[in-house]
């Protein structure tokens, strides 16, 4: 069965001298499949479409997207896909070529492992030493250079942890390695402001917007979030999951995020 294409072929072979190999130059799009659906492919689309035109790469056609994706996600009850949209080849170094024919390469990967588990019970966070840049051009796009994630990936692989909490070098909460943050202080949830670093995450994004969930965007520090009652993380494929533990503190699971939950899982239609 196919499991990727690169301009609508079933392929595993990227050329050697794409843009987004040599150089991360690309953006990306992660997307929860369900029953052959993807219930958020409008808020991706957006932001993919914006995106592209703010790093100045022609965006592609979301009709062939839409094919291609249906193509990977036919016959899977779940599937996630990944599409990533390249500059292409060519150019000279870092210099893009004058007309670039971007590069379309999705991946279908398998719905992630435990995660009706991780959303009942919890994860276990730890505060990141990796410090996020702040500013520049890039500053909120979902881009291929993504080596700040890869070292806090790795850093709570050893610390034996599920995700981490990354603050930026001016010591601001951000986000997770891979969601959106929701904090819950001194009785009410909010999410942390993210001037000119992070990503406003497309499953933030339809918990306010889709789901009518009404949060406040604030700066938080490290003794806001020592004084947090309960931290969430959420994406646009995981959901909403509760953290149990942040390093070395049990925080609770509040109620409210049960309805949260729920909301979630109709606008999926899915079961755990």
């Amino acid at each position: 069965m196919v499991e990727a294409l690169i301009d609508g072929r079933a392929s595993d072979c990227v050329p050697p001298d794409d843009r987004g190999l040599l150089y991360g130059d690309h953006q990306f799009e992660t997307i929860a499949f369900v029953g052959g659906r993807a219930p958020l492919w409008e808020l991706h689309m957006r932001r993919l479409a914006r995106d592209c035109e703010r790093l100045l790469i022609p965006p592609p056609d979301e009709r062939v997207l839409a094919a291609e994706c249906a193509m990977l996600a036919e016959g899977r009850s779940r599937c996630v896909v990944r599409i990533s949209i390249t500059r292409g080849s060519g150019g000279r170094a870092y210099e893009p070529p004058s007309r670039p024919v971007p590069r379309r390469i999705l991946l279908r990967r398998p719905w992630p492992a435990a995660l009706a588990s991780a959303r009942r019970d919890g994860i276990v966070l730890h505060s990141s030493p990796v410090r996020l840049a702040v500013g520049g051009p890039l500053a909120g796009i979902k881009h291929g250079n993504r080596l700040e994630q890869v070292l806090a990936a790795e850093h709570a692989r050893r610390a034996g942890v599920d995700e981490a909490i990354l603050f930026d070098i001016d010591g601001r909460l951000v986000e997770a390695i891979a969601g959106n943050l929701i904090v819950v202080v001194d009785g009410l949830a909010v999410t942390p402001a993210r001037p000119g670093s992070g990503v406003a995450g497309v499953g933030l994004q339809a918990l306010t917007e889709r789901l009518g969930v009404i949060l406040r965007e604030t700066k938080l520090e490290a003794e806001d979030l020592g004084r947090a009652e309960a931290v969430m993380v959420i994406n646009s494929v995981a959901g909403i999951r509760p953290a149990q533990r942040l390093d070395d503190r049990r925080l609770a699971i509040p109620g409210e995020l049960r309805r949260w939950q729920r909301l979630w899982d109709e606008l999926f239609e899915c079961e755990d």
